[in-house]
């Protein structure tokens, strides 16, 4: 609450969309890569590499979280930095500048910065969340739970359904992998002081060791509730959509729709 009063004090109504246009930016190549990673591994896997549908959905959404954290970690860095202005009287002058300015204080390391405990946070994050949501399709739609949901005519799962898992998902996979992000945060944030001065953290292994030793093991969790009000419906609302999105691709509509377009196209040409 604090925090929320503060911001709006200094930044007024907007200060609460800070970064946000950076955060879209990156959510295009990110979701982008993770899920055509993890539909060619899912699609490409020999059944003898991995055993069983559950491991095989995790190492899939794992890989293909880390493939897609390595593509869109400039912009995160940026989003964060844009994120904390907010905390001070500035204003950000734009993304492209943000990015100048941060290549040319930090070099191209600087956009970087943090990428370790991404792309470790990566791992429990997305394989849980791929696990739990496809796992529970498959559970839904094999058992046809929960039963008041399926009615004679119901042969898969609805909008309502993937809200929900997915809901579900992104909530406890955040929860797992929030010490990560935590220390991901840090690294971000942090910049070279006036005058030259060393960081204040010197990797991951030692942010972790400081925040424990001077926080306490609870500092990993701090801020835990608004990102998972955050994260839950962003979790829902982008399976929801990729997952109709992919059933229309691969049903007869487009097919159809194709086929009335040309001959519009024709019957206009002639």
């Amino acid at each position: 609450v604090d925090t929320c009063r503060h911001i709006y004090g200094t930044n007024g109504f907007r200060g609460f969309w800070k970064g946000n246009f950076a955060g879209c930016c990156r959510l295009g190549p990110y979701a982008g890569v993770k899920f055509f990673v993890f539909e060619s591994l899912v699609h490409g896997s020999p059944p003898e590499v991995l055993s069983t549908a559950h491991s095989q959905r995790a190492f899939c959404g794992a890989c293909a979280g880390m493939m897609a954290t390595v593509a869109a970690y400039p912009l995160e860095v940026v989003r964060t930095r844009i994120i904390l202005q907010s905390l001070k009287p500035s204003e950000s002058t734009g993304i492209l500048q943000d990015l100048s300015t941060l290549v040319k204080a930090e070099g191209l390391r600087g956009l970087y910065r943090g990428l370790g405990p991404g792309l470790l946070g990566a791992i429990p994050f997305e394989g849980t969340q791929f696990a739990c949501f496809e796992s529970a399709k498959v559970y839904m739609t094999t058992h046809r739970w929960p039963a008041w949901r399926w009615h004679d005519d119901k042969q898969s799962l609805e909008t309502l359904d993937y809200l929900v898992v997915g809901c579900l998902a992104g909530a406890i996979a955040q929860v797992v992998a929030y010490p990560f992000d935590t220390i991901k945060k840090r690294l971000q944030a942090q910049a070279f002081g006036e005058g030259g001065q060393r960081q204040k953290y010197r990797g991951m292994a030692d942010c972790l060791v400081q925040v424990v030793g001077n926080e306490g093991v609870p500092a990993l969790y701090r801020g835990t509730l608004p990102n998972l009000l955050r994260v839950a419906p962003h979790t829902a609302i982008m399976f929801t959509t990729y997952e109709l999105t992919k059933n229309f691709l691969l049903s007869e509509e487009p097919a159809m729709l194709r086929k009335r377009y040309n001959e519009l196209i024709h019957r206009y040409l002639e």
